[in-house]
């Protein structure tokens, strides 16, 4: 088994009720939330799998032409503990030489490649920790959880995520800060994204 083989696990089935609409598809910066997320994904080199739900046709009609493999979950509506669970599947039919599942959300689009990168790189050195990221002292996705997980993550369920096993196995949690990790949540949430998004596009402009 290659060591180190990380495979992207990227939940974009979620109906967003407190956004007002299938908040996957909203523009960011010209092209649709979830598009940008897959992108940047793909681009870190891993193989990335995105579990569709909510909307899933107009979801994965914003995918194309980008390097991704779909699978949908009919159970979205039970939360995003199933959507975990089924991306975890599918990474074990499709992937099962993979070592590492890094979960991302779709509705966290200034996460870059280059952060998705150091902790593909740190699983390669430190394969059986769970590596977290660290947001205004919130622990959660990205989270790359080692092989030794998949079979609890393949029989998740719950609103909530995998919080539950961070919390489990706290001992061999990794924390890695993260400033960019925002959740678009509600239009609000939106518009502060879209505004960092366009401050740190004018800075990295020549002067």
């Amino acid at each position: 088994m290659k060591a180190g083989f990380t495979v992207i696990v990227l939940l974009a089935a979620g109906e967003g009720r407190r956004f007002g609409s299938v908040k996957q598809l909203a523009d960011i910066d010209g092209e649709p939330m979830v598009r940008r997320s897959a992108r940047h994904a793909t681009a870190s080199g891993a193989p990335v799998i995105v579990v569709t739900g909510a909307d899933a046709e107009r979801v994965e009609n914003a995918l194309a032409g980008l390097s991704v493999h779909s699978v949908r979950n009919a159970t979205w509506a039970k939360g995003m503990g199933s959507s975990l669970a089924v991306g975890i599947g599918e990474l074990c039919r499709h992937f099962p030489q993979a070592t590492g599942a890094l979960l991302c959300l779709a509705d966290q689009p200034m996460i870059e490649q280059a952060f998705l990168e150091t902790l593909i790189a740190r699983h390669r050195l430190a394969g059986d920790r769970i590596l977290a990221s660290e947001h205004a002292g919130v622990t959660g996705p990205p989270v790359l959880f080692p092989r030794d997980c998949f079979q609890a993550l393949v029989n998740w369920s719950g609103a909530d995520g995998a919080h539950a096993l961070l919390k489990r196995e706290s001992e061999r949690v990794e924390l890695f800060s993260n400033h960019t990790g925002n959740d678009v949540d509600t239009p609000d949430d939106l518009r502060r994204v879209r505004e960092a998004i366009d401050s740190r596009a004018a800075l990295r402009r020549p002067g």
